[in-house]
C-alpha cells in the first residue's frame, strides 16, 4: 500500500537524522517522517517489532528485584525467548533505520562534506541505538550457556544421615543463661525471630556443601581441600557455616549405602581424597555423572548428622578468573600471613607476605592467600578460605556483575558445578534475600571442627552432632562467662 509517492520524500541532512531517530524508536515512524512509501518490508518490521516488544513487556516487565530475575532465569525458555526478542528489536530497528536514512540521504547536488556529515551522523545513532539491544541479547546468550553449564537439569539426591548405633543421646539447648551478680547463672537468655511463609517448604534447614580444590581446565577429579557445610533456615535466614577439615580420618558413610559397605569402617584415606576415589569409580555410586561430588556428601551427611541437599564445586584456579571479572576483592587481613612461594599456575608473581590491613587482590593474590597455610595450619586456611568467599560476595555488585557480565559468565561456567537445579534458581535466590535480611555475615554463626574443639585424627561422632546441632540452634545466644572456654559461636572471618 503507497502513502506517500517516491517523489515527495523529505531529503538532506535533517530528513536523514529525523528518519533514523523516528525509526529506531519504531520501525517505519521514520519512513512516514520523510513521506516515504510503506513498502511490505517495512510493515514486516514494524510488526516483528512490535511482537518483540510485547515479548519482552511480559517476560522482563515484571522483574523487581533480583528474586523476579531468577525466576526468569530458571524459566529457560522464557529467557531465551527474551534474548530473541531483543535480538528482534535490534534487527528490525537496524534494517529501518539503514533504509530511512538511504531514502532520505541529502541530494548528490549537495556538497559533498554534507553528504558525509549525515552518513557518519546517522551511523553513530543506529550504533547507540542498536549496540545496547544487541549486547544485551548477547549478555543473556552467554548467561545461559553458564548457567546450563553450571547448574544440574535434573532434581537434586539429598544425602541423608543414619541414627548413630550408641545410646548417647543428646539434646539442643533451648535457653542459656549469664550469672548474676553472685555468680549464679540464673538469666535466661532468648532470640526473637520472625516467621515468614518457607521457601523450601517441609525443611527445616537448607544444607549446601561447598567444596573446593584445584584442577586444570576440563579436569574436575581433584581433592577437595575446602570443605564447608552453608546451613539456611529457609523461614528466618538464620545462617550457619561449617568448616570440615580436609585431613579428618575414617569419614563414615550411611548405613546401606555402596560406599559403607567398600569402607564399613570409615574411608581409608583423609576426607580430601573420597572426591578423586570415587570419581575414578562412577559405579560405585550407579554410574553418575558427578559420582565423587555425590559420595562426599554422603560422607559429610553421615558425618554431621545432617541432610546435605545440594553441593557447589569450585575450582579454585578457575576462580581466579572470577575474582579478576569482579575487579578484584578487599579482605581486611587480621594476621601477617606468608604466601608460600610462587607456583607454576600463577598469573604474576605474588608477594611474600600479605601485610596487616585492608588488600585489594586479584585472583591470583586472593588464591594465593586462601592456599597459604605456612603461617599456621590447614585450620588457619579454612578461616582464610571464609574470607575470600564473603570477598567475592560482596564484590558481586549489581555494577561489577553488569560491566564484566561476559568474561565473569565464562569464568564462573569453568570453575563451579553444582547439583542446584537451575529450576529452583528463584527458590535460591529467596533464600539468600532472608540471609541478607537476617544480617548477612555479620550473623553468621561458624563452627570450626578442628583443634582444640576436635581432633580429626581421633573423634567421637556424637560429640561432633552436638556440637553442629548446637550450633544449628538459632533459638539462644550463648552468653560468655568469664574463664569459661570460648564459645561456638563467632564472625564467619575471624
Amino acid at each position: 500500500m503507497s502513502v506517500y509517492s517516491e517523489r515527495h520524500v523529505r531529503r538532506g541532512f535533517l530528513a536523514c537524522i529525523a528518519a533514523v531517530v523516528c525509526s529506531l524508536v519504531f520501525p517505519g515512524a521514520g519512513h512516514l517522517a520523510i513521506r516515504a512509501r510503506l513498502r511490505p518490508p517495512v510493515i514486516v518490521a514494524a510488526a516483528l517489532n512490535l511482537m518483540a516488544v510485547l515479548a519482552v513487556v511480559v517476560i522482563a516487565g515484571p522483574v523487581r528485584n533480583r528474586t523476579d530475575l531468577a525466576e526468569v532465569i530458571a524459566d529457560r525458555a522464557a529467557f531465551l525467548w527474551l534474548a530473541v526478542a531483543l535480538l528482534m528489536l535490534a534487527l528490525t530497528r537496524l534494517w529501518s533505520a539503514v533504509d530511512s536514512a538511504w531514502l532520505a540521504r541529502p541530494p548528490g547536488s549537495l556538497h559533498t562534506a554534507l553528504r558525509v556529515t549525515a552518513a557518519a551522523t546517522a551511523a553513530v545513532l543506529v550504533v547507540a541505538g542498536v549496540a545496547p539491544l544487541a549486547v544485551a541479547a548477547n549478555y543473556i546468550w552467554q548467561t545461559d550457556r553458564a548457567i546450563e553449564t553450571v547448574f544440574s537439569s535434573g532434581e537434586a539426591t539429598t544425602a541423608k544421615p543414619t541414627p548413630l548405633s550408641t545410646t548417647t543421646t543428646w539434646a539442643p539447648t533451648t535457653t542459656a543463661t549469664a550469672p548474676d551478680d553472685t555468680g549464679n547463672p540464673t538469666t535466661t537468655v532468648a532470640v526473637t525471630t520472625t516467621t515468614t511463609t518457607p521457601v523450601f517448604p517441609g525443611e527445616d534447614r537448607v544444607n549446601v556443601l561447598l567444596l573446593g580444590g584445584d584442577a586444570g581446565p576440563g579436569r574436575w577429579s581433584l581433592r577437595t581441600d575446602s570443605m564447608i557445610v552453608v546451613s539456611i533456615d529457609p523461614d528466618t535466614g538464620d545462617t550457619s557455616m561449617i568448616s570440615v577439615p580436609r585431613n579428618l580420618s575414617r569419614i563414615p558413610f550411611p548405613p546401606g549405602t555402596s560406599m559403607a559397605e567398600r569402607y564399613p569402617k570409615g574411608f581409608d584415606e583423609i576426607a580430601n581424597a573420597v572426591y578423586t576415589r570415587a570419581d575414578s569409580h562412577p559405579e560405585w555410586m550407579g554410574g553418575i555423572p558427578d559420582a565423587g561430588a555425590q559420595a562426599i556428601k554422603l560422607g559429610i551427611a553421615q558425618f554431621l548428622g545432617i541432610p546435605i541437599h545440594y553441593y557447589v564445586l569450585v575450582d579454585m584456579a578457575g576462580f581466579v578468573d572470577v575474582v579478576d571479572a569482579l575487579g578484584g576483592i578487599d579482605i581486611n587481613v587480621t594476621k601477617r600471613v606468608p604466601s608460600g612461594g610462587y607456583r607454576a599456575d600463577e598469573k604474576h608473581p605474588v608477594p611474600k607476605w600479605f601485610e596487616l590491613g585492608p588488600q585489594h587482590m586479584d585472583g591470583t593474590v586472593a588464591l594465593a592467600y586462601a592456599r597459604s597455610r605456612a603461617a599456621d595450619s590447614d585450620y588457619g586456611r579454612m578461616a582464610r578460605q571464609r574470607c575470600v568467599l564473603a570477598g567475592i560476595a560482596a564484590a558481586a555488585t549489581p555494577r561489577a556483575i553488569a560491566f564484566g557480565l561476559t568474561d565473569l559468565m565464562g569464568a564462573f561456567g569453568a570453575a563451579v558445578r553444582t547439583d542446584i537445579p537451575r529450576e529452583r534458581l528463584d527458590e535460591v535466590s529467596q533464600l539468600v534475600d532472608r540471609y541478607s535480611q537476617a544480617g548477612g555475615l555479620d550473623a553468621v554463626r561458624t563452627l570450626q571442627l578442628a583443634p582444640p574443639i576436635m581432633d580429626p585424627a581421633d573423634w567421637d561422632p556424637a560429640e561432633v552432632r552436638a556440637l553442629v546441632a548446637e550450633v544449628l540452634n538459632p533459638t539462644v545466644v550463648p552468653v560468655p562467662v568469664e574463664g569459661a572456654p570460648p564459645p561456638l559461636l563467632g564472625s564467619a572471618c575471624a
